[in-house]
């Protein structure tokens, strides 16, 4: 009896003790407070498989946030091993994506094998290669003679000799973007609100988009798409074409018809102003009848991107893709307090947007996104012209062929042989994508690697990815992320919560010892989030 009652007394203790043991070892970051400019106030590890996040103002874009792909997890070891430097992970890259790495032959291809241990359904594609080239016309030519299976951003201007093409399938994807024509309110006389709407009534850009852009681009009403849900109103239009009600805005305006109006573009087309100097013509030749002049400055690429972020044009074609599905991204962007392109902040824009960007319910948050539609037709600081559906291009016999805003389901898709040749434009930046922008990288990493959520391939919205679940306190300030559970990376190394706390502070802490990346900017992550933690 006495041997039972001390078995029975110590099992407790001791279970009490690993518990204690377990907590200990649990990591996280915290700020001190909100006042070192962030948007991040904690991460930390509840338990092995739960994460919270502690934010210092309402997001309910936070989970859309983290499917980005430079949220990649990794195991806390690997990257303390290998000091969260890009280039030394991209080495051997260490995943727990549906692929890993077979071959990589840089400025050739790249070959990725099926990943046995992926937690998901197995990739039906057993082989995957990457190779690049840069015209869309050099990546359509392979696909179109059998040499690759699909490829990325087909020239707009090929769209109908694709669909006419009885072995291609052009599959399209949610038209999160904006191509708009750009007005600075710091230069005269695009500082007088009814001038620019003037102007945008002056233009014709239905025609615009009927003649230049292809079959299925939308002529945009608002800044926003329908696609978005959540801050489009429906029914609401914007400015008319009325060139008498335009021409009296400008003579009550004193508009002096005697001055030049330049309009700079860049010398490279993309797929949002797939032909910017035509575009750039037909304002010119719409506006002349009415006695506005427009001399065209078309730049070089570089040189107009910088410009024009520096807030040093006046009048500019531009256009603008969401970096996740939801209007925050619009405002934090081109009508944050730090945005310079269109000139000093619209105080009650920026106020709006703020304030929709921080609302949890749904019907208050449209009705501040219905406000802000409004103020955007009364200031007019832009011309919505076009949401564009982009593309990407299939083989026919690949089937099952599914698109995003962003990517392609490459895992799902079938083709007779388990293989799939895909062509981008450019060769991946690196391996390991906390540090990169492009998405000729982010196409290769989202394959190797896991985020704590996924963009859907079904339209728009979240899917789980390693987080079963996750969830938040009434008013969007707490995020709570449960995990998988025996989801193993390539080298063996089981997910914890630990690992995702480490991920997340690799980048969110300057001081971190794996705060490296590549160039050590981590660029996208201040675009979201604001300030490092500890930052010099």
């Amino acid at each position: 009896m006495t041997i039972s009652l001390v078995l029975s007394a110590c099992q407790p203790l001791s279970l009490q003790v690993e518990q204690v043991q377990a907590s200990v070892n649990l990591q996280r970051v915290r700020a001190q407070d909100c006042s070192y400019g962030g948007a991040i106030r904690a991460v930390e590890a509840v338990d092995d498989y739960t994460v919270r996040f502690t934010l210092c103002n309402p997001d309910p874009a936070f989970p859309a946030k983290l499917a980005f792909p430079i949220f990649a997890i990794q195991d806390d070891e690997y990257l303390n091993e290998h000091r969260g430097d890009s280039k030394a992970m991209s080495r051997q890259p260490n995943g727990s994506g549906p692929y890993e790495v077979a071959e990589y032959v840089p400025g050739v291809r790249l070959v990725l094998r099926s990943n046995p241990d992926y937690w998901g359904l197995p990739p039906r594609i057993e082989s995957l290669t990457f190779r690049w080239a840069t015209t869309s016309l050099s990546r359509l030519v392979e696909v179109s003679t059998e040499k690759a299976h699909a490829m990325d951003s087909p020239d707009p201007n090929s769209f109908y000799s694709i669909n006419q093409d009885s072995s291609l399938n052009l599959v399209y994807r949610p038209a999160l973007n904006l191509a708009f024509i750009g007005m600075n309110n710091r230069f005269a006389p695009f500082n007088d609100a009814r001038v620019r709407q003037a102007i945008s009534m002056l233009i014709d850009r239905e025609r615009i988009v009927n003649t230049i852009y292809p079959v299925g681009t939308e002529v945009a009403e608002q800044f926003l798409s329908p696609v978005f849900g959540v801050g489009y109103t429906p029914l609401y239009a914007w400015l008319p074409y009325d060139p008498q009600q335009a021409l009296d805005l400008l003579r009550r305006a004193n508009f002096d018809f005697e001055q030049e109006l330049i309009l700079s573009y860049s010398s490279q087309g993309n797929e949002l102003l797939p032909d910017p100097h035509r575009i750039a013509q037909t304002i010119r030749s719409q506006l002349l009848p009415y006695g506005i002049n427009v001399r065209l400055n078309r730049m070089e690429a570089a040189e107009f991107e910088q410009s024009v972020q520096a807030g040093n044009e006046a009048f500019f074609l531009y256009s603008w893709s969401a970096d996740y599905a939801d209007p925050n991204s619009l405002y934090s962007t081109i009508f944050s307090s730090n945005a310079q392109l269109l000139g000093n902040v619209y105080p009650d824009i920026q106020f709006m947007a703020n304030e929709a960007g921080r609302t949890s319910d749904p019907d208050q948050r449209q009705n501040r996104y219905n406000r802000i539609n409004e103020m955007l037709r009364m200031h007019t600081p832009a011309i919505p012209l076009a949401h564009v559906r982009t593309a990407a291009v299939f083989r026919r016999e690949v089937q099952g062929a599914a698109v995003n805003a962003y990517l392609e389901n490459l895992p799902e898709v079938i083709t007779p042989d388990g293989t799939l040749v895909f062509l981008q434009s450019a060769e991946p930046e690196s391996l390991w994508p906390a540090d990169a922008t492009q998405w000729t990288t982010f196409r290769v990493t989202s394959l190797l690697y896991s985020t704590l959520v996924e963009n859907k391939f079904d339209g728009v919205g979240l899917r789980p990815g390693l987080a079963e679940s996750w969830s938040s306190n009434p008013n969007a300030t707490e995020w709570t992320f449960n995990l998988r559970y025996g989801v193993r990376f390539t080298n063996g190394a089981l997910l914890n919560a630990n690992d995702v706390v480490a991920s997340f502070a690799a980048i969110w802490d300057a001081q971190n010892p794996n705060h490296t990346g590549e160039s050590g900017q981590f660029q996208l992550f201040r675009r979201f989030f604001g300030a490092f933690l500890n930052q010099p």
